[in-house]
């Protein structure tokens, strides 16, 4: 029960984060492509970021955020930091309590704790 209602508050603070990223974009009259744009970019390595263990995909992850980082400054687009909160929020949730690494079924196991 206790861990219902923590997956219930947290999704409901992530709902919270995410409108409330949304309103205030279209009050600021932000670039929805910009946000689109990043949101898609971040949201596969966040959330699938227990995967990255070698150094090729770290490297990676770490080239494409400083690219990003750097041309999202010079060329003044600003509002792609936006879409990589989003990206975060719902990248980092979805891979909390979604994607986590787990203990894979072994039928060796199975078989000697039936047996005991």
């Amino acid at each position: 029960m206790k861990n219902n209602t923590f997956n219930t508050i947290i999704g409901v603070l992530t709902a919270i984060i995410i409108a409330g990223l949304i309103i205030f974009s279209v009050e600021e009259k932000k670039s929805f492509l910009q946000i689109l744009i990043a949101f898609i970019i971040f949201i596969i390595p966040v959330t699938f970021i227990s995967s990255f263990t070698n150094k090729t995909m770290s490297f990676l992850l770490t080239l494409m955020i400083i690219f990003v980082t750097y041309l999202s400054y010079k060329f003044e687009y600003h509002d792609i930091w936006i879409g990589v909160v989003q990206a975060l929020v719902i990248g980092g949730a979805i891979y909390f309590f979604r994607i986590r690494k787990t203990k894979t079924f072994s039928p060796n196991s199975y078989k000697k704790n039936e047996h005991e």
